[in-house]
């Protein structure tokens, strides 16, 4: 259940670290008040450039004011089962890194918000019997030359983002660490910045050549008689790898790569931040890594604070001047928050040494199956010979609408008589049909008592030493047929089965060798004239073995049988024997 909230904008604040080489250097940028700041206009050396943010902090800002006056504000959000983003932004050297972790004496964002979650669960779970449950675990990320790689648990490959039927992103297969406070979180942390890929450039000893991103994720869990709810709350923390102007860092080799797709998906990023403003029906997130990774920070459904950071050097003019503008655009977007809350009721534990009714005994219910099997067994072999659509199907019937099929089916065969009687002494085909249709109806009367017989016999409820009943352990049925002088008999066989819905043990007593050889026929035209889609219409064999058979054929020529399957490339003994089985068992289903 996800409850909606009204739209929130992003929160964007500039940082503007202190001049690194000389305290009187000349400086492009200035502050205002505590939102607004000013920049040298570069087209015009005698007017400036005013901008206007949430919160601007000068060179004497101190981590705890960049904290608590951005971000310690929407944790409460994180805790109310909403998502959080809280990214820094700027150029290479700029004091990303700092901001976002700081150091022992100065700890950054990320200690902090760890440290203010953990107060705030602890104040709320005072009491004997406090309301919600938290439980917080942390995931640890980098995006490195447009792949995503773990670092709390090192993989030696790209990790996937995906997105589920919520539209939410997540990274599959990416490893999760529970932590239980400030302490177990740097255990775990501090090993895993190590990972993180960073290297020496002429502006930064230190620079990181990827964006990291930290996930926090708080679960919190209440339990009541009929239902337990829960809110996941996520919270990214996210340190973005600085743009570069090679000319100043002196990349070359690895660094000028890595530089590059640093800038590139920063320019993604930009697209997506123009996309926004401008209303477009398409937003370009899947264009890089990054820019997927915070779709739901830029126009998603996540509270979202830009921490951007500038330089005061005249050097860095213009990377300040593009840092501020693409800072401006981010502030007009506007996302759309919920929460997201789950509710599953309790089930019911089941009263024990409560007995079952039962309306059949098992006993009896096996029997009823092995009747209707048979049944309906002899009922397919009949429909073979022309006579009764009806009852080969009414076996699925109940039983009044059986005994309606069957007086219909009397009502028929009367008035289909009188008619071949009245006829038959001036058409003599019809005089013979007539005969044929007689005997029919006589031997399906001997079958059907023969049935009869089993069901009512008390003794056919009784099981062999084999587990069958004497219904189904007859192995055939006797069907004379006399034509003039000469007569034959007719053996019809069975199917054994224990489940009449497992059809992987069904297995083939005997069939009528006239019978098995006219439908082995029928199965080897099949394989011999038959396309890809006609091949598929026989039992087991789908898209890829029908596309198999039809290769062999044109390569090799017709089937000579059907046991010839056997030489088809890519078919396994077992796969053979498995068609063949069930292309004869669908004789007799």
């Amino acid at each position: 259940m996800a409850v909606k909230s009204e739209g929130s904008r992003v929160q964007v604040a500039v940082r503007l670290r202190p001049a690194l080489s000389k305290p009187t250097v000349d400086k492009c940028v200035s502050g205002i008040d505590h939102k607004s700041l000013e920049i040298w206009n570069w087209r015009n050396s005698e007017q400036s450039l005013r901008f206007e943010f949430d919160n601007f902090f000068g060179e004497e800002s101190q981590q705890k004011d960049i904290f608590s006056k951005c971000v310690r504000p929407l944790l409460h959000h994180t805790l109310q089962g909403q998502n959080v983003s809280v990214f820094a932004y700027g150029p290479t050297g700029a004091g990303k890194t700092y901001t976002m972790q700081g150091t022992r004496d100065q700890p950054g964002v990320i200690p902090r918000s760890l440290y203010t979650l953990f107060r705030a669960i602890k104040n709320s779970e005072k009491g004997p019997n406090p309301e919600w449950k938290h439980t917080i675990s942390f995931s640890y990320l980098e995006i490195y030359q447009e792949k995503v790689y773990d670092l709390l648990e090192v993989k030696a490959h790209n990790l996937p983002i995906r997105e589920d039927q919520q539209r939410n992103i997540f990274i599959s297969n990416l490893g999760e660490q529970e932590i239980t406070s400030v302490q177990d979180f740097q255990k775990h942390f501090q090993p895993a910045n190590q990972n993180r890929t960073t290297a020496a450039t002429k502006l930064n000893s230190r620079s990181s050549r990827s964006h990291s991103v930290l996930l926090v994720k708080v679960k919190k869990t209440k339990e009541t008689d009929k239902e337990v709810r829960s809110q996941i709350g996520k919270l990214y923390l996210i340190d973005l790898a600085g743009s570069e102007n090679n000319k100043k860092t002196g990349n070359q080799g690895i660094r000028l790569k890595e530089s590059g797709c640093i800038n590139m998906s920063l320019f993604q990023l930009g697209k997506v931040v123009d996309a926004l403003n401008q209303g477009l029906p398409r937003i370009p997130y899947r264009d890089s890594k990054l820019t997927r990774l915070l779709q739901d920070s830029l126009g998603g459904h996540a509270h979202a604070c830009m921490l951007t950071n500038i330089a005061p050097e005249q050097e860095f003019y213009m990377d300040t001047y593009t840092t501020l503008n693409f800072a401006a655009k981010s502030r007009n977007v506007v996302n759309k928050p919920f929460v997201r809350e789950i509710s599953e009721t309790k089930k019911i534990p089941e009263a024990k040494n409560v007995p079952q009714k039962r309306s059949i005994s098992d006993e009896e219910n096996v029997d009823s199956k092995k009747a209707k099997l048979y049944q309906r067994t002899v009922t397919d072999r009949i429909h073979d010979t022309g006579f009764s659509p009806l009852i080969r199907r009414q076996a699925s019937f109940e039983e009044n609408v059986k005994s309606r099929l069957d007086n219909l089916e009397q009502n028929l065969l009367q008035k289909l008589t009188q008619t071949i009687k009245s006829t038959a002494d001036t058409h003599p085909e019809l005089k013979r049909g007539f005969q044929h249709v007689k005997r029919l109806e006589k031997e399906m009367a001997s079958v059907k008592n023969v049935l009869h017989k089993t069901q009512s016999d008390p003794r056919s409820s009784t099981k062999d030493d084999c587990g069958w009943s004497p219904l189904t352990n007859c192995k055939n049925i006797r069907m004379s047929r006399k034509s003039g002088k000469n007569s034959q008999q007719r053996q019809i066989h069975f199917a054994k089965v224990k489940d009449l819905t497992d059809k992987e043990n069904l297995q083939v007593v005997g069939l009528d060798p006239e019978f098995k050889e006219r439908h082995v026929a029928s199965i080897l035209n099949v394989l011999n004239t038959g396309t890809v889609k006609q091949l598929k219409s026989l039992q087991s064999i789908g898209e890829k073995r029908a596309q198999l058979i039809y290769n062999w054929r044109q390569m090799f020529g017709q089937f000579q049988s059907i046991e010839d399957l056997h030489k088809v490339t890519g078919l396994p003994q077992k796969t053979v024997n498995l068609i063949i089985q069930n292309n004869l068992i669908a004789m007799v289903i």
